[in-house]
């Protein structure tokens, strides 16, 4: 079913991203188009279980405030205690805290892993071209991914921790 709407524009639809002028269209077009109506009900309906859901699995999850302390503790230990044979940036340093704060919530690996996907898709393009200017864009897609696998609580930590 296309009837003039692109699989792009289904998805940011259903996301609220669309411009006011695409948003004006495709609701005008659902009033009077009843399969599309009903896929959109599908779509909204279905969406609604996965974000419902998401939060269950996350919250099943969740650390105790015993268990968040120490890994917090951990984090600040590790920090206090990085040796490197050249003194790190304050970038560097930055990153290095974001990394440890973020291994907490889903472990070393997944932090590495969500750090260099929030660098790939943001203009740095990679961990080692990010610069003060390119910094935000980084972070805001990094606490976008630690939404997902860290929760909440997980992304307002790496909110904090990332401000310049």
């Amino acid at each position: 079913m296309n009837h003039g709407i692109t699989p792009n524009e289904w998805e940011r639809h259903l996301n609220g991203t669309l411009t006011t002028t695409e948003q004006e269209r495709i609701d005008a077009h659902l009033i009077g188009c009843l399969p599309c109506w009903d896929f959109y009900q599908r779509m909204m309906t279905l969406n609604a279980k996965l974000q419902e859901a998401g939060e269950m699995k996350r919250d099943a999850f969740a650390l105790s405030d015993e268990r968040l302390r120490a890994g917090l503790l951990n984090v600040f230990t590790r920090i206090h205690n990085a040796e490197t044979d050249e003194p790190a940036t304050p970038l560097q340093t930055r990153l290095n805290e974001l990394e440890a704060v973020m291994s907490v919530f889903c472990g070393e690996q997944a932090a590495v892993n969500a750090m260099q996907a929030a660098a790939a898709h943001s203009p740095a393009k990679s961990l080692k071209q990010i610069t003060h200017e390119n910094w935000e864009p980084f972070l805001q897609r990094l606490i976008a991914i630690a939404q997902v696998l860290c929760g909440r609580t997980g992304a307002r930590w790496l909110l904090e921790s990332g401000r310049l």
